[in-house]
């Protein structure tokens, strides 16, 4: 049994989960669980097959069933048009040096023994190189060159997707987190990889025009690129006890 934002005072519980006795999982659930060691985002450009109708669908009801929705991007016009904003906020990102700073932290060589973050390797980075990436991400404004390298990556793929909530409070948040999961997951199953091109929904000002760009009603949360890549390693995750209590 699982609580979202169960009552009390522990302010930074997402969510508790309770064993409540036995159960079957579907076929369906079967998948999704099998599929969890296959998922992982794939930064790579994506080759120019199409991703299947059937699991387009999938993914709307997907969102559905968690309280969230999916808005799926295929024509070049729109692709065009968002990868306008994708390139602005890259540049208006890359222009701000505590947004550089903070994602510098995250950022590590590919011989790090840290269990999070970003390995160098994720982004095509040899291993001599990935020991100072963290410092030309800190020091240096890349918003240029990010903004044509997404451009690319966005125009290039075969699907967009925004994925969105009626509202835009803490639970909202988590219903889209949720539905992004089952999203990922299912992509993984059917091996489609994905990656995050998020930068008009962490800029307020661009969010609005991707909601209009789009013709939301209510709250993009998520934007996405997916299609079909090449093989990709792994990145680290935490232990299991970091972020369990």
């Amino acid at each position: 049994m699982v609580r979202i934002l169960p009552a009390g005072n522990e302010e930074n519980v997402i969510a508790r989960v309770m064993v409540a006795g036995p159960y079957a999982p579907s076929d369906d659930e079967q998948q999704l669980f099998e599929a969890i060691p296959d998922r992982r985002t794939n930064r790579f450009p994506f080759t120019k097959q199409d991703v299947d109708p059937q699991l387009q669908t999938e993914w709307i009801n997907d969102a559905k069933s968690e309280g969230a929705w999916i808005h799926l991007i295929h024509s070049d016009r729109e692709k065009h048009a968002l990868a306008d904003l994708i390139s602005e906020g890259d540049r208006e990102q890359a222009s701000d040096k505590r947004f550089r700073h903070e994602l510098a932290k995250w950022i590590h060589s590919n011989t790090s023994s840290r269990r999070d973050g970003i390995p160098g390797y994720s982004q095509g980075i040899g291993d001599f190189a990935s020991h100072f990436g963290w410092l030309a991400v800190r020091t240096f404004d890349w918003g240029d060159g990010q903004a044509a390298k997404d451009r690319q990556l966005a125009e290039g793929s075969p699907l967009l997707a925004v994925i969105g909530t009626n509202g835009d409070t803490p639970a909202d948040w988590i219903a889209c987190g949720q539905a992004l999961a089952k999203i990922l997951l299912r992509g993984a199953a059917w091996s489609v990889d994905a990656s995050y091109l998020n930068q008009p929904i962490e800029i307020p000002r661009l969010r609005t025009k991707l909601s209009k760009l789009i013709g939301a009603n209510g709250y993009p949360q998520i934007l996405l690129r997916l299609g079909h890549g090449r093989e990709v390693k792994p990145t680290p995750r935490r232990n299991v006890d970091e972020v369990i209590i």
